[in-house]
């Protein structure tokens, strides 16, 4: 294990709450959208991104063991280049796993990122940032889980024919899901592919809530009530969402921590994750930073390196359990995939 892994689990170990080592936390982070610096400007993921947020080296640093590349596919693509565009973001995972076998691995299910964490290397997983990807297909949509694809972010910040997003309504914007939609969270939950809540309106965020689909996530957001920005959740959707099973992806984006996005840093993140447990409870939480998507990161979470800092933090100052910071680590967002899975 690296330095910085054993950094943050040294005290959980030998804490009276952890009798037993047999399990141990890792990190994962269901956000990140480094994929695109490695398509389109060659970065060298395992020797280091000088000018990122995410790279190999700091990913051990911190002890991430799991980490989602979240496949965004640019407005410009709009409205037939999208499903072109996220394959090749796929094909650049796919080359980077290919490439360096010994230290990542490609998971197409949670059971193979157990494994491939559990020899070492980082478990890298698929996610589609937009539903604007699959050009209002079903069959693009299959043809995405069929790639390995595990969860997709309804919208992102456009509204689609078929999902309203968290955007302001426009006259030709849908009130929430459509008929359409409800199919495509249905086909979704057929194939595997978890339904991703970030960046929808609430009103989507209920529709999907109330199908009878396993839990959803949101994979990176924050308190609203702390932040009110409308890609963070409300205390009533933080509840509903946890009472629904589902979990939540803290963010480290400033402007969503902060109104004043240059003040935000570590214990505001800090803050922003003990109210969501407050509010839904040790089983909603996870991570889901948003690094490199970002072009500044809160002060003392500048890359991912921090994120072991972050856990230790959030583990102490929330008084955690040894099983509720497994359920921080990872669980809470592994258990929802494993649903879907099933």
């Amino acid at each position: 294990m690296a330095q910085g892994y054993n950094s943050f689990m040294s005290a959980e170990q030998k804490s009276p709450g952890n009798p037993s080592d047999e399990i141990s936390p890792f990190l994962l982070d269901c956000h990140v959208d480094t994929v695109l610096k490695l398509v389109d400007y060659g970065r060298d993921f395992v020797r280091g991104i000088p000018d990122g947020q995410v790279d190999l080296p700091r990913l051990r640093e911190a002890g991430v063991g799991v980490l989602f590349f979240a496949c965004w596919v640019e407005l410009a693509y709009l409205p037939d280049r999208c499903f072109a565009r996220v394959n090749e973001l796929i094909d650049g995972a796919e080359a980077l796993a290919a490439a360096h076998r010994d230290k990542v691995g490609l998971a197409r299910s949670m059971q193979e990122a157990r494994d491939i964490q559990a020899s070492g290397r980082l478990a890298i997983v698929l996610g589609v940032e937009g539903g604007h990807a699959i050009e209002n297909d079903l069959g693009k949509l299959r043809h995405l889980a069929d790639r390995g694809v595990r969860y997709m972010t309804l919208t992102w910040n456009n509204h689609l024919s078929w999902a309203e997003s968290c955007q302001k309504p426009t006259e030709s914007s849908p009130k929430g899901l459509t008929d359409f939609g409800r199919k495509v969270v249905s086909t979704m939950a057929e194939r595997g592919m978890v339904a991703d809540l970030a960046h929808v309106s609430p009103r989507t965020f209920d529709d999907v809530l109330e199908m009878d689909v396993p839990p959803p996530i949101d994979s990176h957001a924050a308190a609203r009530s702390l932040c009110d920005h409308p890609r963070n959740l409300s205390d009533s959707q933080i509840e509903s969402l946890a009472a629904r099973g589902g979990a939540l992806g803290l963010t480290l984006v400033p402007g969503f921590l902060s109104e004043k996005s240059e003040t935000a840093d570590l214990d505001l993140a800090v803050t922003h994750a003990l109210h969501i447990l407050s509010v839904g409870g040790t089983g909603v939480l996870g991570i889901g930073s948003d690094y490199d998507g970002i072009d500044r990161a809160p002060l003392g979470l500048e890359d991912c390196s921090k994120l072991g800092k972050l856990a230790t933090r959030i583990r102490e100052d929330g008084e955690l359990t040894h099983e509720e910071f497994i359920g921080f680590t990872h669980e809470n967002l592994m258990r929802v995939f494993e649903a879907w899975e099933s």
